[in-house]
């Protein structure tokens, strides 16, 4: 045994303190917890919630498509006059079309969109004339004239269906039917279309080819005035 460790005790145990003093190292300290993450908003929940959902048209066309949803406009309110006072701006203005078929012997015309029921009524003679005009013996100005006169009375008389007899023009020159003729133009142009709802040859009971049956429009206060003066030259 070498001599200074023997003359010296204490050796061993410096060296024991020395190992205690060896002590192990601390553990690091522990990372700081992640900030937490702000709420998400309802785009991100929107976003997170249609996760995995194709949108419609991507696949086929490669682009993508954004649906937009616009509010809904409730529709303006309807006005349930309106139709009413477009149809007497056409019948004053004098914008009144009428359906016309005629032959030799036979004539109708009624204004585009009348009932149909009510003008196969007036072909089929169910209403009974309030009041006829024989036009018989006259030239086409005397025809005209007494028609223009007649048919003004019968509207503000407020009567609906009228005959009119022009005769089948027999007698007439070259066995033409002239004032039947002229009928269909005199009842279809102003003034005479603002107040004609349909006409047609009237029945055999009635005076058959040689007759024709007109249905007069309702007269009515709120329909406005006709100024029937500017062709009488009053």
């Amino acid at each position: 045994m070498p001599k200074d460790e023997f003359n010296n005790p204490f050796g061993a145990l410096k060296s024991l303190k020395l190992k205690k003093k060896d002590k192990p190292k601390p553990p690091p300290p522990p990372k700081p917890a992640p900030a937490a993450e702000p709420p998400a908003d309802d785009g991100d929940l929107f976003a997170q919630a249609m996760a995995g959902v194709n949108r419609m048209g991507a696949e086929a066309t490669g682009r993508q498509v954004v649906a937009r949803v616009r509010p809904t406009v409730p529709p303006p309110p309807t006005d349930p006059d309106a139709e009413v006072r477009a149809k007497l701006a056409d019948l004053v203005s004098g914008k009144v079309e009428f359906e016309l078929e005629f032959t030799d012997e036979y004539v109708q015309g009624f204004v585009k969109g009348m009932d149909q029921k009510l003008f196969r009524q007036l072909k089929a003679g169910h209403y009974s004339p309030e009041a006829h005009l024989d036009l018989h013996g006259l030239n086409a100005d005397q025809a005209y004239e007494g028609l223009l006169h007649f048919m003004r009375d019968a509207y503000f008389k407020g009567r609906r269906t009228i005959l009119l007899i022009p005769g089948r023009g027999m007698n007439s020159p070259g066995g033409m039917p002239v004032l039947k003729q002229e009928l269909k133009s005199w009842l279809t142009r102003d003034p005479l279309k603002r107040v004609v709802l349909a006409f047609c040859t009237a029945q055999a009971r009635h005076g058959g080819a040689g007759a024709l049956y007109v249905m007069l429009r309702q007269r009515k206060k709120t329909e406005g005035k006709i100024k029937w003066d500017n062709w009488w030259g009053e």
